[in-house]
């Protein structure tokens, strides 16, 4: 079995922007996608997962499994999956020069 066929959802995976607000001079944050319809797998982490895992990571709900591009360090990004929010609060290099990614997701609503 190949990662590829284990894709089985279709995500957006989208960026953090600041922008001005003129009046005011206050910065308001807006989302813009860098990329739509991802081929991705999503599955919730155990309570053991979390538990023993790196202390970076043990508040993440979800794994996103995807093949894509490595993001820029320090970019804020979230994942819209099904119609539901995620906050990406890590990711892994699974290999092949930052093609297949394992990004650590926290739920929100």
């Amino acid at each position: 079995m190949s990662f590829k066929s284990m894709l089985n959802k279709l995500c957006d995976i989208e960026m953090s922007t600041l922008s001005n607000v003129a009046p005011h001079g206050r910065q308001h944050q807006k989302w813009v996608a860098l990329v739509r319809n991802v081929p991705c797998r999503l599955r919730g982490r155990n309570v053991s997962e979390r538990r023993y895992g790196d202390v970076n990571y043990q508040k993440a709900t979800h794994a996103l499994y995807t093949m894509t591009r490595k993001f820029t360090a320090g970019t804020i990004l979230r994942i819209v999956c099904e119609g539901r929010y995620y906050d990406v609060i890590g990711r892994l290099d699974l290999g092949g020069a930052d093609k297949y990614l394992c990004f650590y997701l926290e739920r929100y609503e």
